[in-house]
């Protein structure tokens, strides 16, 4: 029988070859002891990634519907806080009004009316609320402020009421403006609502809300006209400023039925959003949890997979270390 010798020059190779393959395995057998996960997932699951694309595509669906809920959340925030603003200033606005108004002294008229025209500014200053650089009323066009400034608001007002010679023809002049595509629909520069925004599969958050709902304009409405009287309207005609002021206090009450149906819209929606975001959560960690169980490995096999890597790269090197001693001496003794 003939024998096949190996040099050692090729005996050091195939040792080091062996050496160099068990060091490889070591190191995916330490990573999944560690991590509980197989290194190579293909072969995890024998070449068919079938059930796991399809997990990754639910998993990347449930995270753009998590984005785009946190901004509708965001907004919906942002609007809800424009809301209370505009309702801590028209309160107090419509209180000092009738107030002034049944003291009929003009003084009084003057004070709030100064107050309105301060008010109305705060007011402006809400809606025209930028919320990470987006107008949050402005519909689509949400790089531009809804609203222009309170001169501009009040320079239009004092053209709609010329003529006008009683607080009734005032008020009807006023409501008229502001009802008309031609007047505050001018004034608006936004552009039309935002269309429903998608939050989970299947369900939209619908905030088509901008600074032309009557929330925000009748609130308007009352201030700007409580504001013409601090511009010296009608000032020849003490009654009828006192007549005005009493009528702009009623117009601000009566606005407040629309900001607390808006609010409550609103408040509707967010319900919506953390019911759809706590769905998409719990969704995404039970798909988070059958991913992992794909390509988990058994703690206790990659444990032992380990320590039978090891005994056999010390016996490699146990190996190595006796043939790299090799002598003749030894060899014929």
């Amino acid at each position: 029988m003939n024998r096949i010798s190996i040099g050692d020059a090729s005996l050091t190779s195939i040792l080091q070859r062996q050496g160099a393959a068990l060091k490889a395995d070591m190191q995916r057998a330490s990573t999944e002891v560690v991590t509980g996960r197989q290194t190579d997932t293909a072969a995890a699951v024998r070449g068919d990634l079938t059930t796991l694309a399809a997990l990754d595509a639910s998993l990347g669906r449930l995270a753009a519907y998590r984005s785009t809920a946190a901004d509708a959340g965001f907004l919906s925030g942002a609007m809800q806080t424009t809301l209370a603003t505009l309702t801590s200033v028209a309160g107090p606005t419509a209180t000092s009004l009738l107030r002034a108004a049944s003291m009929t002294t003009p003084s009084q008229v003057n004070t709030a009316a100064a107050e309105a025209r301060a008010r109305l500014d705060t007011a402006l200053g809400a809606i025209n609320t930028q919320v990470a650089g987006r107008s949050v009323l402005s519909g689509v066009e949400t790089g531009v402020s809804p609203l222009g400034s309170a001169e501009e608001l009040l320079g239009a007002l004092e053209t709609a009421v010329t003529g006008a010679t009683t607080s009734d023809a005032i008020e009807t002049a006023v409501r008229g403006w502001f009802a008309d595509p031609a007047g505050y629909g001018t004034f608006y520069r936004g552009g039309a609502a935002q269309a429903p925004v998608p939050i989970a599969p299947g369900e939209s958050a619908d905030l088509a809300v901008t600074a032309l709902d009557p929330a925000f304009r009748d609130t308007l409405a009352g201030l700007a006209m409580a504001a013409l009287l601090d511009r010296g309207l009608m000032n020849a005609q003490p009654s009828a400023r006192v007549d005005l002021a009493n009528r702009a206090g009623l117009m601000l009450q009566n606005s407040e039925d629309a900001r607390v149906g808006l609010a409550a819209h609103i408040g509707i929606v967010e319900a919506q959003i953390e019911t759809a975001s706590t769905r998409n959560g719990a969704e995404d960690s039970a798909l988070m949890i059958a991913r992992s169980g794909i390509a988990t490995v058994d703690p206790y096999e990659a444990a032992s997979r380990l320590e039978e890597l090891q005994a056999a790269l010390e016996a490699l090197y146990l190996v190595t270390s006796r043939v790299s001693r090799l002598n003749l001496a030894e060899y014929i003794r």
